[in-house]
Parts: structure tokens; C-alpha cells; sequence
């Protein structure tokens, strides 16, 4: 479970801040899918950073379990992030110079880790991009790229998945394929999956809807 706590965070300062979240408390429960909705600038892509460890809060506490992800230094962060966290982007964040197959197994290679062949097959066969993991991200379509970050984001065998607007550079179509296997994923390997989206019918989907505006949740 993720527990998030009294979470504040402000951009700037004096007659210039900005108060992207305001004491913001949910909890994301366990093998559950979560979609956070909210219009543009309401802070919903915030707390997701903030719940991936991506940016610090003003004040507040993130609990994964009984981890305050917040008290962590920038090594046990970064540990902690790589083992238990898997991020997702709107716009797939893959590294041109390398093959799907190698964008996949970087984190594995940062972390000195061995790969487990018959998990890689899984994935990469659940995915559907079994057969272009020796292309190159620009030899990939936009859905194909966005699977692609996913088994980057899955390989390590996080039990969160937070994906920011995961379908939001994709036409209708890739959208809704894409969406089809985070559901199939999420059942299959018991990942807790919290999303933004600007969707409602993508939203409609999920277990738990929660609404964020003016960087308070409204339910």
C-alpha cells in the first residue's frame, strides 16, 4: 500500500509561489488501479513525481508500507526506486542509440542484475514486441515505443507501476491497446497501478477514481 501524508509541495516563492499540492493525504491500495484525474495544472502529474521519488515535498511523508520514501537519502532513494518502483511517461523517455531490447534491459544493466530469460520472454511476448526488440525506437511505431517503455519499467520486477498520461501521445487506437495490456499485466503479475490521465473514459476503467484540483483531492 502507498500511503501518501498531509503532502505539500510549492514552486517558487513570496507573490510568485505556486501551490502545486496543499496537504494533500490518499492511500493506493495494493493490486489495485488507481486512475488520478484533474484538469491541466491541478497537480495530479506533481504527486505522481513526488510518489515516484522523482521530486521532494515542501512537507508531507509517502509510505510504501512502512517506507518514508522521503526520509530516504539519494543513494537509498535510488535503490529503493530501482527494486520497487516502475515509471511510465507520456512520451516514452526511450534511448534512440539503443534496441528495444536494450532500452528494456537497462535498468537490469545499471543495477549489475542477471536477467531472468523466461520473465524477459513473458513480458516482452505479453507486450506483443516479441519481434521488434532489435529495432530501434525510431523504427518503432508510438504504441510500439510505448510498450517498449513498459517492459523497461516492469523489468525489474517493481510491485508499483505509476505511469504519467501513458496514452497521451497515442492515437485513440494505440491508446486503447496500450490500456488493454496494463490491465491484463496488472491481473497477471498483481501490480498496484496508479495513473494519470485526462480521460475520463480511461479513468472509467480503473478501480479507485480519485480528483485532484487546485492541488487538493476533491475524492
Amino acid at each position: 500500500m502507498i500511503a501518501v501524508k498531509n503532502l505539500t509541495k510549492i514552486y517558487g516563492k513570496d507573490d510568485a509561489a505556486v501551490h502545486a499540492l496543499s496537504e494533500c493525504s490518499i492511500t493506493f491500495d495494493q493490486g489495485k488501479f488507481t486512475a488520478i484525474i484533474g484538469t491541466s495544472g491541478s497537480g495530479k502529474s506533481t504527486l505522481l513525481h513526488l510518489a515516484a521519488g522523482l521530486d521532494t515535498a515542501d512537507t508531507g511523508e509517502i509510505f510504501y508500507d512502512s517506507t518514508n520514501i522521503l526520509s530516504l537519502g539519494d543513494v537509498e532513494l535510488s535503490r529503493f526506486r530501482l527494486k520497487n518502483i516502475g515509471v511510465v511517461f507520456q512520451f516514452f523517455n526511450l534511448i534512440p542509440e539503443l534496441t528495444a531490447r536494450e532500452n528494456i534491459l537497462l535498468p537490469l544493466m545499471l543495477d549489475k542484475t542477471p536477467v531472468d530469460t523466461s520473465y524477459f520472454e513473458m513480458l516482452t511476448d505479453k507486450l506483443e514486441i516479441s519481434n521488434r526488440l532489435s529495432h530501434y525506437p525510431s523504427q518503432l511505431s508510438g504504441g510500439q515505443q510505448q510498450r517498449t517503455a513498459i517492459a523497461r519499467a516492469l523489468i525489474h520486477k517493481p510491485s508499483i507501476l505509476l505511469c504519467d498520461e501513458p496514452t497521451g501521445n497515442l492515437d485513440s487506437k494505440s491508446g486503447a491497446e496500450v490500456l488493454k495490456l496494463l490491465s491484463s499485466l496488472q491481473k497477471s503479475l498483481g501490480l498496484t497501478i496508479v495513473m494519470v490521465t485526462h480521460d475520463e473514459k480511461i479513468a472509467a476503467q480503473a478501480d479507485k477514481i480519485v480528483r485532484i484540483e487546485d492541488g487538493k483531492i476533491c475524492g
